[in-house]
């Protein structure tokens, strides 16, 4: 029979290092979704807006202020010019969330795939961060992306008429805002799906959430007054941006009442969240 040498082999560490758990969660719902190709082409319809923009502020930076003509504040290149760009963005907003983040965990929930997940080392917060990252991803894209494109094309075409404004102070208050915007919108959407078992039904919730208070603030506030368009769900984190972006007030309320809402909003989320995932969690 053979006879075999006994010996001891050190350790050697691997170099393929476990990705995080939030990550490997939030990669499979960002890459998911891409597989789609009537999704791509939505996509690149929703960066027509800033193709347009883009154009006019070459005109504007090339031949003075007549591009102000064509569409007032909408063609400024100062940040409350791309406040009022991310707030045009609102409709492709809204469809992009719906359609990426309404099933993130009702399908989880229909599936059971709840009981499957934290059978795992996974806990709550890697769960809920990877699908929020998921979402902050594609608002990001349709939101932050085309304001730096749109910064670097300005000072590529005409690098002496671009101010301050263009190279520090917009790309800075753009990510806090988006950071910020997508964060709670996040949290707010995978609420609404905890809630529920069918994405279509989430959907619609969103869609109430969304357009419905929107239509309620600018109908009631011509009506009863200024106050009623604090219940501009969407409304209201653009007011709040006015902060940020050191810009006159989007609603006829203070940024700050807004800014306010918003924080009760993503707090009622995290409530929410923690409640209708905790009883299933199994590892503690």
């Amino acid at each position: 029979m053979p006879v075999y040498d006994r010996g001891y082999t050190h350790w050697e560490p691997s170099d393929n290092r476990a990705w995080p758990a939030w990550w490997v969660i939030a990669k499979r719902g960002i890459v998911a979704p891409i597989k789609r190709r009537w999704l791509l082409i939505l996509l690149l319809v929703g960066f027509i807006p800033a193709i347009v923009k883009g154009g006019i502020i070459y005109v504007k930076l090339k031949a003075g202020d007549v591009a102000d003509l064509l569409a007032g504040s909408w063609t400024s290149i100062d940040p409350e010019g791309f406040l009022t760009f991310i707030e045009g963005q609102r409709f492709f907003v809204f469809v992009f969330l719906a359609i990426v983040g309404a099933g993130l965990i009702a399908t989880d929930r229909r599936d059971n795939g709840l009981s499957l997940y934290f059978s795992r080392p996974l806990g709550l917060n890697d769960y809920v961060g990877g699908k929020a990252l998921t979402v902050i991803f594609y608002y990001c894209l349709v939101t932050l992306f085309p304001v730096y494109a749109l910064c670097l094309f300005s000072y590529w075409i005409a690098p002496e008429a671009a101010g301050m404004d263009l190279l520090l102070l917009t790309p800075l208050r753009a990510p806090v805002y988006c950071l910020f915007t997508g964060t709670s919108l996040s949290l707010v959407l995978l609420a609404l799906s905890s809630l529920g078992t069918r994405s279509i039904f989430v959907m619609v919730w969103w869609a109430i959430l969304v357009s419905g208070t929107e239509t309620i603030g600018n109908v009631g506030g011509q009506l009863f007054g200024g106050a009623i368009e604090a219940t501009n769900f969407l409304g209201n984190y653009h007011n709040a941006g006015a902060l940020i972006f050191s810009s006159p007030a989007r609603l006829n309320v203070s940024p700050w009442v807004s800014l306010l809402i918003v924080l009760a909003w993503t707090a009622a989320a995290v409530w929410v969240l923690r409640t209708r995932i905790r009883p299933v969690e199994v590892v503690s």
